[in-house]
């Protein structure tokens, strides 16, 4: 059997392997290259809006909450929501589900509340409504329990439901409901309390945007 060791069939030979090793090397880095992005698509997400409040009237009191918006929900997004919400007692379940589109901090608490549902709405003198849902009852992680005025015979939500109206400069007044009767639209994707609710919270501001 003859074998061809000739100069130039060795030469030929060490260009293939190189070739051969580029090729590859080629290959990974592409590979590397579809691959790294999605290791960099996870993250903190930036805020949109920040909301500050002081509870009054209500356990307890001169409490300041930091509310904090993700994002504003479009209609679908919303509807989903509310659908969680007419669940009923199996609503904190459903709610729990759904992606976080904010948070609500209580004034010396580690944890915050998970935010479902963030809604608002223009209104005609220039300010806005700004309805924001919880996934679980606030004061859930505190020993003392969290009340505001109701009557005696109002059923406690699983979950909360914050209203704030501001003016067009950012200042306002705002009511947190715990228990009682919230109406839901589901064809809208809107979320609602009663009218005349006590206005357990104080000294609404919108905090300005950080640079």
């Amino acid at each position: 059997m003859h074998s061809d060791s000739s100069p130039s069939s060795t030469k030929q030979h060490r260009s293939i392997k190189r070739t051969w090793r580029s090729l590859t090397a080629g290959a990974i880095a592409v590979a590397l290259t579809s691959i790294s992005p999605l290791a960099h698509t996870t993250g903190p997400r930036a805020v949109t809006d920040t909301f500050s409040a002081t509870t009054a009237n209500m356990t307890p009191a001169g409490l300041t909450l930091r509310l904090q918006v993700l994002e504003w929900q479009e209609s679908a997004a919303r509807a989903e929501a509310v659908a969680a919400l007419a669940a009923g007692s199996d609503a904190a379940t459903l709610l729990a589900k759904l992606p976080t589109v904010g948070y609500v901090w209580p004034s010396g608490s580690p944890v915050g509340y998970s935010v479902k549902y963030a809604h608002r709405e223009a209104l005609p003198d220039g300010g806005e409504r700004i309805t924001l849902v919880t996934d679980r009852r606030m004061g859930s992680y505190d020993y003392k329990r969290w009340s505001v005025p109701s009557t005696a015979e109002a059923k406690e939500l699983p979950y909360s439901v914050i209203v704030l109206t501001v003016d067009s400069s950012g200042a306002g007044t705002g009511n947190l409901v715990l228990a009682g009767e919230v109406m839901l639209d589901e064809t809208a994707g809107t979320v609602a309390i009663a009218a005349g609710a006590a206005s357990v919270l104080t000294n609404v501001k919108r905090e300005p945007p950080k640079p």
